[in-house]
């Protein structure tokens, strides 16, 4: 039996974009069985509950998500369908990513090499339905920031494999924000902690930088970590937890800036899959 992909977009109040996202979509050499577009414009509940709708309105074996200001290569469903045909054991796909620098050309804006945890974009997320409906889609306690990487985490503890495959390539043509923009959330951040404390290490190393230190940024987020959010049922650090984590977390920190002035930085993904 031939299998099929539902395609997911989130909108939210950017018509122009949408339009030229939808526009690629429909040149792909390979035509997705749905293409499901929520738009969020009027409700603001965010994108992880748009992209719950949208998954369960389809019933095509595999769901792809995207932004709704990306721009799809021609061949991305067919790259799709090519790999889960060749790897049909895998729960997931991590695309790669190309942006636009500030020079107006075409770069490579893929995850760190050295991460193995802190990545997983819904710019570009491939997951098989059956996987999303065990694990439950998206937590929609995220509102802007962090559900692609918890999803991604959630189907990975529960037993599924992402694998990383840069032949599946999505553009997004305006500059996607840093690994280190997210201080500014600490509620997504204590949701993320408590979805996977040892993964969550590497994702507060990777907020540590000369900047972020400077900045106050760093301590700001530490201190909101310790504190009850708005509107949350999470709960918020221990000072211990705290005190661990982030002990761990600079420990990660001083180890990746050794091994990058000593051999660079690594030359692979970290682990292709991930269970």
């Amino acid at each position: 039996m031939s299998i099929s992909v539902d395609v997911v977009i989130p909108t939210f109040r950017r018509p122009d974009v949408l339009s030229r996202c939808l526009k690629s979509l429909s040149e792909q050499t390979v035509a997705p069985q749905s293409i499901e577009v929520i738009d969020d414009s009027e409700t603001d509940f965010g994108p992880g509950t748009s992209r719950n709708i949208g998954w369960k309105k389809g019933n095509a074996d595999i769901v792809a998500f995207l932004d709704d200001d990306c721009v799809a290569p021609s061949n991305w469903i067919e790259t799709i369908l090519k790999i889960f045909e060749k790897n049909n054991s895998i729960g997931g796909i991590e695309g790669a990513m190309t942006t636009i620098d500030k020079m107006g050309n075409i770069v490579s804006h893929n995850p760190p090499t050295r991460f193995k945890w802190d990545r997983f974009k819904t710019a570009n997320l491939i997951i098989k339905r059956e996987v999303l409906e065990e694990v439950g889609g998206f937590d929609e306690r995220y509102h802007l920031h962090r559900e692609d990487t918890d999803l991604a985490w959630k189907v990975i503890d529960a037993g599924y494999s992402i694998i990383w495959a840069p032949e599946c390539i999505m553009h997004h043509p305006e500059p996607l924000g840093s690994m280190g923009t997210y201080a500014p959330y600490p509620k997504s951040e204590q949701l993320l902690y408590r979805r996977n404390p040892k993964k969550y290490v590497e994702s507060a190393a990777g907020l540590i930088s000369r900047s972020s230190v400077i900045s106050g940024d760093l301590w700001k987020l530490q201190k909101n970590l310790r504190k009850p959010q708005k509107n949350s049922d999470v709960k918020p650090l221990s000072r211990y937890e705290s005190w661990s984590l982030w002990s761990k977390a600079w420990f990660v920190a001083v180890f990746w800036l050794i091994r990058k002035n000593l051999v660079g930085e690594p030359k692979r993904v970290s682990k292709n899959l991930r269970v």
